[in-house]
């Protein structure tokens, strides 16, 4: 074993250095990674959209698909690992993953050009998807313990440092993806949104990773493959394997609160979205969407940890703070609960602020677009264009826009047109009400139906419901408190109060009778349904209206940023604790449980029936409770591990 060990630390010192430190493989792991967000960040939302836009299937599927896509993850995860540690190893296996993404990228890019609504098209389509699953996978674990393989026992800091700049390497290639993709879909070319195109230069990308692993392939150490001892744990033949046993079982241990922490951190990362929507997004004249405040908050945590790992370490350590794995990932902890804290805080003071409403002379106007095509929108006031140009895509909708009037009552001729078809209409608007305007039927054939919006009274756990029908047939609600009937002269109905502590479902009847289901609704929530279809289901299209408080967005911005921050030092101080406490010949096995921790959390997450029945302050200040709680276990279980992995090592790490 030290004759081994003596010649793994030989061949460490001969492969390529940059400035004698940092191994040249490593560099190229970083460029990898980099690329590989890149094309993936957003690849992943692509198909998944091109999914339901080309099989016509609803967004409410989202959540199924995803719970399909970890699911695989997880699973080829905990297969290959078993696998690489036992007969195929590190390099080779990422070599494996890079080539079962290719493949996904071919069979996606394949069937592009095949008839839509065909079965082989849908079969290659979940194809492509559970290939890249799979290679992602397959992917996660060998990287992290091939990177880590690079360094010799010594080279703690700069292993450590390994792992930050592969965080941030993720963080890097999803901020480039998101300026890059919005570039792409404005180019002019010969697929819907140049959606091809982007799959194309990701392909491209992923076959020079390919090429630039097998190039280089002399300039990394490859361990020599041992037998895998993850086989062998459970047998415990031989008295050896009693101190591996032992170890494994502490680490296991050690894992089992890390998904319900994952669960929550996704909890929290959806309460941030869905502040967000409540606040002012406008500043320095521009309208910010989520994306691009998230693209900055990343560029930020890049920046901090940069100047942390150059400046804040090296004092502190002089001062005589070492920062050790265990600390930091406490640290994290507590910079997730303080991050909750702060959402908290804001909620309350977002309650505080009234609801915007229009003053004397204006009006607020929406456009609601269920047309099978993007709509272009011009209102005219006299001979002015008051509402220039507003583009709605298909299944889309805009916030409330301010409209000037010149006096309580004002007409307007309002042109809408679409690629086929141009369409003229008169509209009348009061001042201090909200509309909303609703465009259904079909590219070529069109119509557009006008709503006075009432201000939303619900409370006591009830939700304000209103259903529009876009048939062209009659429609009638059966309830106990009174039916309703929709026509085509009358397609809008009275506002609902539904209860919100579970899912609803109201009957109707067309031809043939019907349950509409309204599914799960938020405390306080207003919605709009508007149904779209009635063959061979009922079909509608939900909408939930959050109107936007007069608080600004840049409230929010500290809370993210502590929160990208702890969530940063958990992870890389995860990394870098399983990759040293594991044995050798279970390293990707370790990695990849840890790695299913964060996947089973976003699992929990996806799988939980959770909808707002409490105001969000009161849910935010439950879920920031539990938070601590489960710092404080996860605390205890340090220590457990900690007094325990002394008297089998002799080697402290708290």
């Amino acid at each position: 074993m030290e004759a081994i060990e003596a010649q793994k630390e030989e061949q460490l010192l001969k492969i390529k250095k940059f400035r004698n430190k940092f191994p040249v493989s490593g560099i190229i792991l970083l460029i990898i990674k980099w690329l590989d967000n890149t094309s993936f960040s957003e690849l992943y939302g692509l198909l998944k959209k091109n999914f339901f836009s080309h099989f016509n299937f609803s967004t409410e599927y989202g959540n199924s698909l995803d719970l399909m896509f970890h699911c695989c993850l997880t699973s080829m995860a905990l297969i290959s690992s078993i696998i690489t540690d036992s007969c195929l190893g590190k390099f080779n296996a990422l070599i494996l993953s890079q080539v079962l993404l290719l493949t996904g990228y071919s069979i996606v890019i394949a069937r592009e050009f095949l008839p839509e609504d065909t079965f082989m098209s849908m079969f290659l389509l979940v194809t492509g998807l559970l290939l890249v699953a799979s290679s992602t996978g397959v992917k996660l674990p060998c990287f992290m313990c091939l990177a880590g393989d690079q360094f010799q026992e010594n080279q703690v800091k700069e292993r450590n440092m390994m792992f930050s700049f592969l965080f941030l390497s993720i963080s890097f290639g999803e901020i480039f993806a998101t300026f890059l993709v919005p570039l792409i879909k404005d180019l002019e070319c010969f697929s819907k949104n140049c959606y091809l195109v982007y799959l194309l230069a990701s392909t491209c990308i992923e076959i020079f990773c390919i090429v630039l692993l097998i190039v280089s392939k002399k300039l990394f150490f490859i361990a020599v493959l041992k037998r895998g001892k993850i086989l062998e744990i459970f047998k415990c033949i031989q008295e050896e394997q009693i101190r591996d046993v032992k170890i494994f079982f502490l680490l296991l241990l050690f894992t089992i609160p890390f998904p319900f922490l994952w669960a929550l951190s996704k909890k929290q990362t959806n309460a941030n979205f869905f502040q967000a929507k409540k606040m002012n997004r406008s500043l320095a004249g521009f309208s910010w969407q989520n994306d691009e405040v998230q693209a900055y908050v990343s560029g930020c945590l890049i920046i901090i940890i940069t100047f942390s790992e150059i400046c804040v370490r090296p004092i502190a350590k002089r001062h005589g703070f070492s920062f050790t794995t265990m600390r930091k990932m406490l640290i994290g902890m507590l910079l997730i609960y303080i991050s909750m804290l702060i959402t908290l805080y804001l909620e309350l003071q977002i309650e505080k602020y009234p609801y915007p409403m229009p003053g004397p002379r204006e009006c607020y106007l929406r456009v609601i677009n269920v047309v099978d095509s993007t709509i272009h929108m011009d209102l005219y006031k006299n001979t002015t264009v008051s509402y220039s140009r507003l583009c709605v895509a298909f299944k889309k909708h805009e916030n409330y826009k301010k409209i000037h009037l010149d006096s309580e009552y004002q007409n307007f001729l309002n042109k809408l047109y679409s690629s086929k078809t141009l369409k003229k209409e008169n509209i009348l608007l009061k001042e201090k009400e909200k509309y909303t305007l609703v465009l259904y039927g079909r590219s070529r054939n069109f119509s557009s139906l006008l709503i006075h919006d009432e201000e939303n009274t619900s409370g006591n756990g009830l939700a304000d419901v209103k259903i529009v029908s876009a048939l062209d047939k009659n429609i009638t609600f059966l309830r106990a408190l009174g039916s309703f009937r929709l026509t085509e002269y009358n397609r809008v109905s009275p506002s609902l109060r539904i209860k919100t502590n579970r899912s609803r479902k109201l009957l109707c009847k067309t031809d043939v009778i019907y349950w509409f289901t309204l599914g799960l609704l938020d405390y306080g929530g207003n919605y709009m349904y508007v149904i779209i279809k009635d063959t061979p289901i009922l079909i509608s299209w939900k909408i939930q209206t959050i109107e936007i408080k007069n608080i600004s967005f840049v409230w929010q911005i500290p809370q993210l940023i502590i929160f990208e921050i702890g969530e940063f030092m958990v992870q890389v101080s995860c990394m870098q604790f399983y990759y040293a406490e594991a044995v050798e010949g279970m390293k990707v096995t370790m990695m990849a449980l840890w790695l299913n921790t964060i996947f089973t959390g976003f699992l929990i997450d996806t799988t939980m029936i959770y909808n707002f029945l409490l105001p969000s302050w009161i849910d935010q200040f439950i879920f920031s409770s539990i938070q601590l709680a489960l710092i404080i276990i996860i605390v205890i279980t340090a220590y457990y591990y900690q007094e325990t992995i002394i008297k089998l090592r002799r080697k402290p790490h708290f």
